[in-house]
């Protein structure tokens, strides 16, 4: 007969699961470089909004929360418990997306920090976006989205 209470699971194991997943997921935030940042940040976006536009969606929230520093982790996160309070994704400065001609570097910075610009369009119009970044403990973290096609300072809002 099988018995339909649950087994009892060794502390050891579930000790030694908890360190492996620790090991795996680690809870550092940020980036190895500025170049990583940059490129996981507008790949995911040029996924989603390259080519057709149709691609899959990707999670500003969890991005924002990996590479952002806290401050505009703030904001972003007001964003969507205050629907309008920015009103547009600002990784591609609008709320919808056809991107091409994604282009990324490093144009600045030295020592701890570092500028990444994206230079993409989107629907045919030109997008120059500036990451300002920090290196924190040996993360580096977005202090500041510039917008160089407008005015725009995500720490401003």
């Amino acid at each position: 007969m099988t018995s339909l209470l649950p087994r009892r699971r060794s502390p050891l194991l579930m000790i030694a699961a908890l360190i492996a997943a620790g090991a795996s997921n680690p809870a550092r935030a940020g980036g190895s470089d500025p170049k990583a940042v940059l490129d996981d940040l507008f790949g995911q976006m040029n996924s989603m909004c390259g080519g057709n536009g149709d691609g899959p969606a990707y999670d500003l929230d969890a991005l924002a929360k990996k590479y952002f520093v806290p401050a505009l982790v703030k904001i972003i996160t007001r964003d969507y418990e205050q629907p309008g309070a920015l009103g547009f994704d600002i990784l591609i400065d609008g709320q919808d997306c056809k991107t091409s001609d994604l282009k990324l570097d490093i144009i600045g910075g030295g020592g701890s920090t570092s500028i990444g610009r994206a230079t993409f369009k989107n629907f045919g119009e030109e997008r120059v976006i500036d990451l300002l970044m920090t290196n924190a403990g040996g993360d580096w973290m977005v202090t500041d989205v510039v917008y160089r096609h407008r005015p725009f300072s995500l720490k401003a809002q």
